[in-house]
């Protein structure tokens, strides 16, 4: 019976700690009035740079908008 509820256990432990999708990030390293890419908030602040919210990006399958 131990060896079942051991098996058990093991069979859902990969369920129970397994993590999502990541968010779609949401603020960028802006320096210059350019975007620069790959930076960490903390990284970005050290090189000078300002931590700015942006707008959420359309997704990629979204039609285009009818033009009238």
């Amino acid at each position: 019976m131990k060896t079942f509820i051991a098996l058990a256990c093991l069979a859902l432990a990969p369920a129970a700690f397994a993590k999502g999708k990541a968010p779609a990030q949401n603020h960028h390293c802006m320096k210059d009035g350019a975007e620069v890419a790959g930076k960490t908030k903390k990284a970005c602040k050290k090189d000078g740079g300002t931590w700015e919210k942006m707008a959420a990006a359309a997704p990629a399958d979204a039609p285009a908008p009818a033009a009238k």
